[in-house]
């Protein structure tokens, strides 16, 4: 049997949330009682306990232990808990759909994960951080981005995407002699910005320590107290648990897509005209993918033609 969490104050949690974090380290039969409490959320703070027990088909016991289980104390604790979660958070938890095959099971799991992960992100977002991030980088001359690992690399490609459409120089590295090359280049006047979610990528952490050396200002999205949080000037601290279902998607990609879009969108506010014209001028370019473009009169043949955007 699975060691068991000591129970922790409703107030501390998102029963939700908790649900969602702790269902791979629970027993079968709570599993049954978890899947009936996401059926219905509001319905589940009605029931009795004898009502839940009997709808899960498992024994009152195991109802109470289901609620240790996600931090609580006792079934009453958890009832309350829920409740109050629902409260604060309905908007994100209520659907009119009520599947009942698999793909949308499927994509109700997969749905609720991620808009349980980013309300979990904004309940404990560093707003210091985020603002110190967002000025660095709409100052910045140049933005370079690192990261290593198929989530991190897929990260700050996402990020590099949301900043150079605003005007603003920026490159990507996952390799790490490449991030230590970058890094030596850098300048005071340019940014570097990180993302890990363990913290413990040394070629990261001896890039953005290079990166600071020569006076870079130096960004990390990453779990406080890790050897890249000590390693970087302004740290914008995530911690989000991940689960053992290898199949699903890792809760930390949804916290950290949330925290880059976040930044992107203050930097182009801080940015205002000039983020404004790039932006119009990248919308112009991509919308005008397909449209003919006239070639010299003088050479009438086969090469007069349609430009398309997969030529």
């Amino acid at each position: 049997m699975p060691s068991r969490k000591p129970p922790v104050s409703t107030a501390a949690i998102d029963i939700v949330s908790r649900i969602e974090r702790v269902e791979t380290d629970l027993s079968p039969a709570e599993r049954r009682v978890a899947e009936v409490v996401r059926q219905d959320f509001e319905a589940a703070t009605r029931l009795t306990i004898a009502d839940l027990a009997s709808k899960a088909g498992v024994s009152q016991p195991t109802v109470t232990r289901f609620c240790r289980s996600v931090g609580c104390g006792s079934f009453n604790e958890f009832k309350i808990g829920l409740a109050t979660t629902l409260t604060v958070a309905a908007v994100y938890l209520r659907s009119d759909r009520v599947f009942s095959d698999d793909v949308g099971q499927l994509a109700q799991t997969i749905m609720m994960r991620a808009a349980t992960t980013v309300r979990e992100t904004l309940d404990q977002l560093d707003t210091a951080a985020v603002g110190a991030a967002i000025d660095a980088f709409a100052k910045a001359r140049r933005i370079d981005l690192y990261g290593q690992g198929g989530g991190s690399a897929a990260m700050i490609e996402d990020a590099k995407l949301r900043l150079f459409r605003l005007g603003i120089p920026v490159s990507v590295y996952t390799d790490g002699h490449q991030m230590r090359m970058s890094a030596a280049t850098l300048q005071p006047g340019d940014a570097v910005f990180a993302i890990s979610n363990s913290g413990n990528s040394r070629a990261v952490i001896q890039a953005v320590e290079i990166a600071g050396s020569f006076g870079a200002t130096t960004v990390a999205m990453t779990r406080p107290g890790t050897p890249l949080a000590k390693a970087a000037g302004t740290v914008i601290p995530i911690v989000i648990e991940e689960d053992g279902n290898i199949l699903l998607p890792t809760p930390s990609r949804y916290a950290h897509m949330a925290v880059i879009d976040t930044i992107a969108a203050g930097v182009a506010v801080k940015l205002g005209g000039k983020g404004r014209e790039a932006l119009r001028r990248v919308r112009y370019t991509v919308a005008s993918i397909g449209i003919a473009i006239p070639t010299p009169s003088t050479d009438p043949g086969p090469l007069n033609q349609t430009v398309r955007s997969d030529e």
